[in-house]
């Protein structure tokens, strides 16, 4: 709770994936990935009830070993790969019932992020007044790095054409119910962006992210926001 605001956090993880088979139940780091997401969240001062959405029994039993209550099983229509998250979402409302004043968005497959990104999101929703607002990391490279390829395949350089660009990197979504029902989005009017650097972002997809993401651990901690 943040003042007098109830604040519930959706974890969405569908047991099909077709470049990464069963990804949220592998072991990463030494855990099941989703268990990085529930322990980050179980450390946050901020989120009053978790659920977890899933149609994958591997995934329920990781969140019931770990003491969540028991996760809320999607409907065949709601587990397909083109199943919008929004839907999820409201599934997750409609079961849970109750008035929520944010709905947190936390995907498995951004490990990374700490429970210092869960809240400091939420409050720069709280404290804004703004819609929603999303976790966003740095492009990868500097920018003189950038550029674009003609229809002759001439490189010509253009990165000074991004400046204050950034990526959405998945890993934290804060949105009021009402807004984000309406408009079927986190990205309303008005978002905020929230800045996380680039060790704390990775979203994973497919093996090879996996494998970095892995890799990025050690540099998790350390990693100044």
């Amino acid at each position: 709770m943040i003042g007098d605001r109830r604040v519930l956090a959706v974890v969405p993880a569908r047991g099909g994936s077709q470049r990464l088979t069963a990804k949220n139940a592998r072991i990463l780091a030494g855990r099941p990935m989703i268990a990085w997401t529930l322990a980050a969240a179980a450390g946050s001062r901020l989120i009053d009830h978790l659920v977890v959405s899933t149609d994958d029994a591997a995934v329920a039993a990781i969140a019931t070993e770990l003491g969540w209550p028991p996760p809320f099983v999607r409907p065949e229509h709601l587990s397909g790969a083109n199943t919008s998250v929004i839907d999820a979402i409201e599934h997750a409302l409609d079961q849970i019932g109750g008035d929520w004043d944010y709905v947190v968005l936390l995907q498995p497959t951004s490990p990374l992020r700490t429970v210092e990104d869960i809240d400091g999101a939420i409050t720069l929703c709280d404290q804004s007044g703004a819609p929603s607002v999303v976790g966003v990391s740095p492009l990868p490279k500097p920018l003189p790095f950038y550029g674009r390829v003609d229809g002759a395949g001439r490189y010509i350089s253009g990165g000074q054409h991004l400046e204050g660009t950034v990526v959405i990197n998945g890993a934290v979504y804060v949105g009021r119910p009402e807004i984000m029902l309406k408009d079927r989005t986190f990205q309303s009017e008005g978002t905020l962006a929230y800045p996380m650097p680039f060790e704390r972002s990775w979203d994973v997809d497919t093996a090879a992210e996996f494998a970095v993401c892995d890799a990025l651990f050690p540099f998790r901690a350390t990693a100044g926001a």
